[in-house]
């Protein structure tokens, strides 16, 4: 049998989904006309399907939109393909309120149907956020405004062995785009069921330092200079490093490489336009669940060793170092003052511990809290950002100092990015470990915390360290950069 509104044989199965769409959708047309506007509708169902990161590869010949989120220690992973609604705020105004806004209002006038049994409640928005909104945008991240929430027209999502496929649309009353996305689903249905094969990565890749490794310490040395003299209690610098290659870039080999081995990353990327922004974040910025808010405090770094012993040597002089502590010390404190302002039962541990990854370790502490009622996630990621582990202290006046002297736009690197679901819960890392990636070009991104007792030397081999995960992930090494 064939359904004439999307053009494919359909089982008895579909057709039960296709009911569930048609009768979604003319709920919807009637809410539509009593509101004067159109209408989200959302539709979830259970299906057989193994690896969203398949879907998020597939999909680069369907749309420009996608979306790719895995958190392999937990086990969860999701992919967003086109764009069923999205939202970007003004220039003017808090861009975090207006965000949360808009998404409170589309999912409270949305006809949602989702089994309350399955671990997914519906769609979901992805959010990312300029770091600096009062730094002019370049060219290089013309896709990439203030602020983006995009609701995926088709959304994946594996947690653990189940995995569910949300189907998302505008219905106003007269016309619906939720046939737009069921049709997509039809299409890919035999693509994304087959086992995921990642390309192999580039190699004939060329580096270009976007700002040569002599200048760059010399800025370093100029920060260390106001800051011993008390201007400044702490700045974050970072640099970027440019890539290219003949042949095309495989942004989702990069991914298959980065959750394979930094499981314990927040593994991200953000397609749209023909570029990527992708990365392998050691650093949760909030997470929400059900009123317990989690944060991370990771500031302060030391390279892995070669050999057990060495790693060990370096992990206790990082709990030794002074400097360190003192960096880490400023992240701890500014999390829990900002979420005392939102949350309740705030509460962090008296010394960090060591994070490590596969190429660098990091002095952590977790934070938890439980949220007030009346706030939600876009009030803790207003306040939280930019921390002093990636802006410094105090805060405006160490952004000021970067907007003057860092001569890099930053984007969205080291800023916010993430998701939002129907109830309000969500998680956003700081993107850090990443990289804006085109078809030929790659800019990868790395900062370090400066602080009075900083040496440009260190600061620089620092940044070489933190940028081996993306370098490895397209195909280039660490020793091709200054």
């Amino acid at each position: 049998m064939t359904n004439p509104l999307i053009g494919v044989r359909v089982t008895t199965a579909t057709l039960r989904e296709v009911a569930r769409m048609e009768a979604a959708a003319e709920i919807a047309r009637q809410r539509a006309r009593a509101l004067g506007r159109p209408v989200l509708v959302s539709i979830t169902t259970r299906v057989g399907l193994r690896d969203p990161l398949a879907l998020f590869a597939r999909g680069a010949g369907v749309t420009h939109n996608r979306f790719f989120w895995s958190t392999p220690a937990a086990d969860v992973e999701l992919t967003g393909l086109g764009a069923a609604w999205s939202f970007t705020p003004a220039p003017s105004g808090n861009r975090f309120a207006a965000s949360a806004a808009a998404w409170r209002q589309l999912v409270s006038e949305a006809v949602i149907d989702v089994d309350p049994n399955l671990p997914v409640p519906g769609p979901l928005a992805v959010a990312g956020f300029r770091f600096d909104p009062d730094q002019p945008p370049s060219e290089l991240w013309r896709d990439y405004p203030l602020g983006l929430l995009v609701v995926p027209r088709l959304l994946i999502v594996r947690h653990g062995d189940v995995t569910t496929l949300t189907v998302s649309g505008m219905v106003d009353e007269r016309s619906s785009t939720l046939a737009l996305g069921a049709a997509a689903a039809r299409r890919l249905q035999a693509l994304i069921g087959l086992p995921f094969r990642p390309q192999r990565l580039p190699t004939d890749v060329q580096v270009d330092v976007s700002l040569d490794p002599e200048e760059w310490k010399a800025i370093v040395a100029d920060a260390i200079t106001d800051l011993r003299a008390g201007r400044l209690e702490k700045v974050v610098l970072a640099r970027a490093v440019r890539l290219r290659s003949s042949e095309p870039f495989d942004t989702a080999a990069t991914l298959d490489m980065l959750r394979k081995h930094y499981p314990h990353t927040f593994v991200f990327a953000v397609a749209r336009g023909g570029r990527t922004f992708l990365g392998a974040s050691p650093e949760r910025l909030v997470a929400l669940r059900n009123g317990a808010v989690t944060a991370s405090a990771l500031a302060g770094s030391a390279p892995r060793g070669k050999t057990p012993e060495a790693d060990h040597a370096f992990a206790e002089a990082l709990l030794q170092s002074t400097k360190d502590r003192t960096e880490h010390a400023f992240v701890v404190q500014m999390i829990c003052s900002a979420l005392t302002e939102y949350c309740d039962q705030v509460c962090a541990p008296e010394s960090p511990t060591v994070m490590q990854v596969r190429n660098v370790q990091h002095l952590f502490t977790p934070i938890t809290a439980h949220i007030r009622p009346g706030y939600d996630i876009f009030d803790l990621v207003g306040r939280l950002h930019p921390t002093p582990a990636v802006g410094g202290k105090p805060g405006p006046a160490a952004l000021a100092w970067i907007r003057e002297r860092e001569r890099l736009d930053r984007g969205w690197y080291a800023a916010p990015v993430g998701w939002v679901d129907a109830r309000g819960d969500g998680e956003f890392a700081v993107a850090l470990r990443s990289a804006l990636i085109g078809r030929h070009e790659a800019t990868l991104f790395a900062g370090c915390g400066i602080v009075a007792a900083s040496e440009p030397e260190r600061e620089l081999t620092e940044t070489r360290i933190k940028l081996r995960a993306m370098l490895e992930g397209l195909g280039a090494s660490e020793e091709m950069i200054g």
